[in-house]
């Protein structure tokens, strides 16, 4: 009898042990995966850098007419607006030109009515009337600052500039004739000599460029 009485104290004590050990797996494993569970959800929560591409993005109003593009045309890539009647009304972004960038305002017909252009030069706007021509240009260059304004034809007939340190005004009709008021160059035509006029100065030129009044 104590030899059997023994051997169920020892099979005891082993089944003892053994609960222990079990118990000690399962908070184990309820640990990991606790612990896995807030891996996962730390890393949802991490801000993802996410890289998106294509040639083309539209943004629609709540209608779902589209009222913007980002996009990629011939002069570059640009920002493209449009109105509630999805006339292009606006653009920003690349000219086409070297490194220069531009905005240009339309009207409901695509026509442009102000265009403010960047160049390696210097800034450049370009002003329209409503039928579209070119009206008028006005800039800052390496050389000084000007301003152009042109008939209905598009041609300048009024220029206002400042190159270097010579200020000039000058004034042309459909006929030829141009008046040139301020710093002006002549060349003489017997000896090639040139000459510099002062701002205080008044030229007047015929046809074929030929001075017909001058003063002093």
């Amino acid at each position: 009898m104590e030899s059997e009485t023994s051997k169920i104290q020892i099979l005891e004590k082993r089944l003892v042990k053994l609960e222990r050990q079990n118990r000690r797996v399962k908070w184990m494993g309820i640990l990991f995966i606790v612990l896995a569970v807030a891996v996962v959800c730390m890393g949802q929560t991490r801000p993802k850098n996410r890289l998106i591409e294509g040639e083309k993005f539209v943004l629609k109003d709540i209608s779902g007419t589209r009222r913007a593009e980002l996009v990629m045309e011939p002069g570059g890539p640009g920002l493209v607006l449009y109105d509630a009647d999805g006339n292009r009304i606006g653009r920003f972004g690349g000219t086409g030109e070297g490194n220069g960038a531009g905005l240009s305002l339309q009207g409901a017909s695509g026509a442009s009515k102000v265009t403010l252009i960047s160049l390696t030069d210097g800034p450049h706007m370009l002003m329209f009337d409503s039928r579209g021509k070119f009206r008028s240009e006005l800039g800052a260059t390496v050389k000084g600052p000007y301003l152009f304004l042109h008939d209905d034809s598009e041609k300048v007939r009024v220029a206002l500039a400042v190159d270097g340190d010579s200020p000039k005004l000058q004034i042309s009709d459909k006929d030829g004739y141009t008046a040139v008021m301020g710093s002006n160059s002549l060349t003489t035509a017997a000896t090639n000599e040139v000459q510099r006029t002062s701002a205080a100065s008044l030229l007047m030129f015929g046809k074929q460029r030929e001075i017909i009044w001058r003063a002093p």
